[in-house]
């Protein structure tokens, strides 16, 4: 095989390590429902940390305005959950 071709043994543990990671996630979860749960909980955690670094720039009021209705909207969501 050509130099270049084929994955790198560092690359083959990354994906190992990773899949040993996705089985640990799922494991701790009693089940399909609460993993999904925690993952939408993850994803607006995260979507609230952007909105905040925006919010940190001082943008224009219109575009301040709406990202403060948006981290209404996801705290609302998040704590609904």
């Amino acid at each position: 095989m050509a130099r270049g071709w084929g994955r790198s043994e560092e690359d083959l543990e990354a994906d190992r390590e990773q899949a040993r990671e996705d089985r640990s996630r799922v494991s701790r979860f009693s089940s399909p429902e609460e993993a999904r749960r925690e993952a939408e909980r993850r994803s607006i955690d995260l979507s609230l940390a952007r909105i905040e670094q925006e919010l940190a720039k001082d943008p224009p009021e219109p575009r301040r305005r709406a990202l403060e209705i948006a981290r209404g909207e996801l705290r609302a969501r998040r704590d609904a959950s």
